[in-house]
């Protein structure tokens, strides 16, 4: 009997059927995967997001403001994107508020040269910036020394941080009733939602505020404009009603790349060593200026719109209150990088960064040649007339020792 032959299956049949079970394999294994992954696993892995990229927006801040090519301008930060102009979405809006007035918007992405930069909810970044630290309008006195406006207190009302130049803010999920309804479709195509804070920055109702703080400027358009110059605090917690997160940008983490710059140190040798400058601190020129006796420093005769260089002239009106000049009771040498110098008749200093034991925030500490000078200048200076020559310093500043004197022997 002739033998029965089963037909074979067709070879693109037999590939389908492997191709199926390869599927059902990789859709079997997800799912154990996805099952497998707990929801603490899934907030650490959304809070680690969010984190990495705080991180980077910190980073594109603090690298805006140190990179102007000015050293003039270097150190102010950019203006949020408010949403209120013709600028599309992502840009500093340029101006907002008044001198001096802090403010909140987005994180101006596109004017950072990044990407829109997103917390582990999806949701771009927002931005609170102080007043005095704005690139526009610019405030009247801005150093190392300028405090921020911003303060952070916790769930309990105590302190975390004191005036803080910017935050970056992760908005979170929405809560409450926070509504991120998309305001304009057209114009918000990458982070989508709308440019009112309240909706985005917490808590939205006032009674369920922490000590009466919400993380806004309420009252104004949006809730972005600051009332008054007074620092604001702001709440970080983690319960119903609060789930911001915060990253500082503080004055330290802005001056410590810039006193690196080379042209720092060259505009401070610039102004001592100004022609115009030297007129008024110079004995025998019709020029010359009294020794002020009013304050500790004896700078304050000091007219920075006097010198005739527009680039020291602005530094000068920005850094006059690091300066501090003494009358010699009989000219006398003093030391100068290690080397004594020429018979001097006043002594000119320019006060280093402070160090951690001074405090420059009040005019009362502003006046006090304690929270200036160092060893042996902080015992030998007085005002207008000082007895001792026992001064020493250095003729340039230097990054590697930023606390130091600076130093002018005036014959």
């Amino acid at each position: 009997m002739a033998e029965r032959r089963h037909p074979r299956r067709p070879a693109r049949q037999r590939g389908a059927a492997l191709l199926i079970l390869l599927v059902l394999v990789v859709m079997a294994g997800l799912s154990y995967l996805v099952a497998g992954i707990s929801p603490e696993a899934a907030n650490a892995g959304r809070e680690r997001r969010t984190q990495e990229a705080m991180a980077q927006a910190r980073e594109a801040l603090i690298g805006y403001s140190v990179s102007e090519a000015s050293i003039l301008n270097a150190g102010y930060l950019p203006v949020p994107d408010a949403g209120w102009t013709t600028t599309p979405e992502g840009n500093s809006e340029g101006t907002l508020g008044a001198t001096d007035i802090s403010v909140i918007g987005k994180l101006p992405w596109k004017t950072l040269g990044y990407p829109p930069l997103r917390d582990g909810q999806g949701e771009c970044f927002w931005y609170v910036v102080s007043g005095r630290f704005k690139n526009s309008p610019k405030t009247s006195v801005f150093n190392w020394d300028t405090p921020g406006q911003i303060d952070v207190i916790d769930v309990g009302g105590n302190p975390i941080a004191y005036n803080v130049a910017a935050l970056i803010v992760a908005p979170g999920a929405v809560l409450d009733s926070q509504s991120r309804a998309i305001a304009d479709s057209a114009a918000l195509i990458h982070c989508g939602g709308n440019y009112d804070a309240r909706n985005y920055l917490d808590s939205y109702n006032g009674s369920d505020a922490v000590s009466g703080e919400v993380n806004y400027f309420g009252g104004s358009t949006n809730n972005r404009v600051a009332p008054n110059t007074d620092n604001k605090r702001f709440v970080l917690a983690k319960n119903a009603y609060y789930n911001d997160r915060f990253l500082f940008v503080t004055a330290d983490d802005i001056y410590r790349p810039i006193i690196r710059r080379g042209d720092f140190a060259a505009q401070i040798g610039s102004l001592l060593d100004d022609g115009d400058f030297r007129l008024q601190v110079e004995p025998g020129h019709p020029e010359t200026i009294a020794v002020s006796g009013s304050g500790t420093k004896g700078a304050d005769n000091i007219n920075c719109n006097n010198l005739g260089n527009a680039n020291n002239r602005t530094f000068c009106n920005n850094w006059k209150e690091m300066l501090l000049l003494t009358q010699l009771s009989a000219p006398s040498p003093i030391t100068v990088d290690g080397v004594p110098t020429v018979p001097c008749a006043r002594v000119l200093i320019f006060g280093g960064r402070k160090t951690a034991n001074q405090v420059r925030s009040t005019s009362g500490e502003k006046s006090d040649k304690n929270n200036y000078l160092e060893a042996p200048n902080l015992d030998s200076f007085a005002v207008p007339t000082t007895s001792s020559h026992n001064f020493d310093g250095k003729s340039q500043f230097d990054p590697a020792n930023p606390g130091a004197d600076i130093i002018r022997c005036i014959s």
